[in-house]
């Protein structure tokens, strides 16, 4: 999870924890295939569009020099929080526990913490809505109630890792409100914002030992992937935080990403799941079904 900056409390977490999610969850069923990886740009984007976010990824961020390390660490952790079971609260505790020893003192004298509740709440929102989105646009889609319930779902993740109760709207129709009023009134486009567009439209080559080798990456794969990558980012983000964030769009951009975004929801869902899931995802439901099996 981003790390977040500010001048509140760290969160209360004196709750009584809620229980993981199971197979029966709308988020075992969505949250973890491949459009969480096609939408993870997205994301980070509105992310770090809050300004609190924004400083402590500015300050302690390793998202330009080690991009898939951060990547496979945050797959790793949320995804152990999802899928868990019973390992769950544990790497919940450890997500928490992570940001506990991320803090300081701001220029004027004022304490911050990565714990700020309202940013901390900020990136679980994000990634709710940015599942959701991503979902939405370039998966299988939501059947009538699943978003309603998926919400609910992600409460009780946000409770997991110490999100307070009361920060997080009580239903999925009052956190749409809430979102689309905080994403108007809260975020700001920055060098951090521009940073990660800068990324996103220039990768890095992946731990692939082919790709590896800059001339042929930097000469071949790399524009292509950072045109791709940025048509994702851009046509998952809403029409106002793309022109606040100065995403260049054009109706050849709309045409290119919706062609895209009807290729990947046809193709995407007929998939099989071993190929579908990413590999967390993957061994966590093996291990779910094993469990099963060995159920009296």
């Amino acid at each position: 999870m981003t790390h977040a900056v500010g001048t509140e409390p760290e969160p209360d977490n004196t709750h009584i924890d809620p229980p993981p999610l199971g197979p029966d969850s709308v988020a075992w069923s969505v949250f973890g295939d491949l459009t969480f990886v096609l939408g993870a740009s997205r994301r980070l984007l509105i992310d770090v569009a809050h300004p609190i976010v924004a400083t402590g990824v500015r300050e302690f961020s390793v998202f330009e020099s080690d991009p898939y390390g951060r990547a496979e660490r945050t797959l790793d952790m949320i995804m152990g929080v999802v899928y868990g079971q019973e390992e769950a609260l544990a790497t919940a505790r450890r997500l928490r526990d992570l940001h506990r020893t991320i803090k300081g003192t701001n220029p004027d004298g004022s304490r911050w913490s990565s714990l700020n509740p309202e940013a901390f709440h900020w990136v679980h929102a994000s990634l709710v809505h940015g599942v959701y989105t991503q979902q939405k646009l370039l998966g299988r889609g939501w059947r009538p109630g699943e978003a309603e319930q998926f919400y609910l779902e992600m409460r009780q993740v946000g409770r997991l890792y110490g999100v307070r109760e009361q920060d997080m709207p009580a239903d999925w129709a009052e956190f749409c409100s809430w979102f689309d009023e905080m994403s108007a009134t809260k975020l700001t486009r920055s060098d951090v914002t521009d940073r990660v567009l800068a990324v996103v439209g220039s990768p890095q080559p992946p731990p692939v030992p082919l790709l590896r080798n800059a001339f042929l990456w930097n000469r071949t794969a790399r524009p292509v992937a950072g045109r791709a990558l940025t048509l994702i980012t851009g046509g998952l983000l809403p029409p106002a935080l793309r022109a606040m964030l100065g995403v260049r769009w054009t109706r050849s951009h709309q045409l290119a990403f919706d062609a895209l975004a009807a290729t990947s929801r046809t193709a995407l869902p007929r998939l099989p799941r071993s190929v579908r899931m990413i590999p967390q995802v993957r061994l966590a439901l093996r291990r779910a079904e094993r469990n099963t099996r060995s159920q009296p």
